[in-house]
């Protein structure tokens, strides 16, 4: 038996054809739902981008070295920081910044105002909060980069937005840029200026 084509139905009687409403809407849905759920895709920090550690920095040097890691990443941070709390939840909670770190880099999270035991590379005991004064972190967010020695790298100071701009300081001290260009230029460079994102100088407590 022969149907005619929708179209042709239309025509003859003057009607509009549509798509059965539920299939109209289903559509329009799903593009949106699978956009939504990349979006949300996050783990949580402490697990997936701050080692696991006992607080002894010569020893998760000597372990990265071990294991051809390049150096250490130290935030710093405090509980009454909203910058601090909006970087953990929207750039270090990216699967891709984790990924991308943990082999490269031991990253510890260590509080200014924080009375949690650290020991230097000089084997002294001492709370975090002393232990930031010793690197002159007065300000948070601070994300510092030093060397398996303890020697500091390179200190960016204020929040990170974006978990593009966190890749992008990540591959800028790989590739040791910070001997010839500075952080912003190399950003520009990269086109970061294009998202309204570059590194701000200063850091901001909220």
């Amino acid at each position: 038996m022969h149907f005619p084509a929708a179209s042709n139905v239309a025509r003859r009687t003057g009607c509009t054809y549509r798509p059965a409403p539920l299939f109209a809407a289903l559509a329009l849905l799903l593009p949106a739902l699978a956009i939504a759920g990349a979006a949300e895709e996050t783990r949580d920090p402490d697990a997936y981008f701050f080692t696991q550690t006992f607080g002894d920095l010569r020893e998760e040097a000597a372990t990265a070295r071990e294991v051809g890691k390049q150096g250490m990443l130290l935030f710093f941070e405090a509980h009454d920081c909203g910058y601090c709390r909006k970087m953990r939840r929207e750039v270090l909670s990216n699967p891709e910044v984790q990924e991308w770190f943990g082999p490269r880099f031991v990253s510890i999270a260590v509080d200014i105002h924080g009375d949690v035991e650290l020991t230097d590379f000089d084997g002294i005991e001492l709370p975090s909060k002393v232990f930031a004064d010793h690197r002159k972190v007065f300000l948070t967010p601070v994300v510092s980069f030093i060397t398996l020695d303890g020697g500091e790298i390179y200190r960016h100071v204020g929040m990170i937005r974006t978990p593009h701009e966190m890749l992008l300081l990540g591959k800028y001290i790989e590739g040791k840029h910070y001997y010839d260009t500075e952080y912003r230029v190399f950003a520009q460079r990269q086109g970061l200026q294009d998202e309204g994102v570059l590194a701000t100088p200063g850091a901001e407590t909220e």
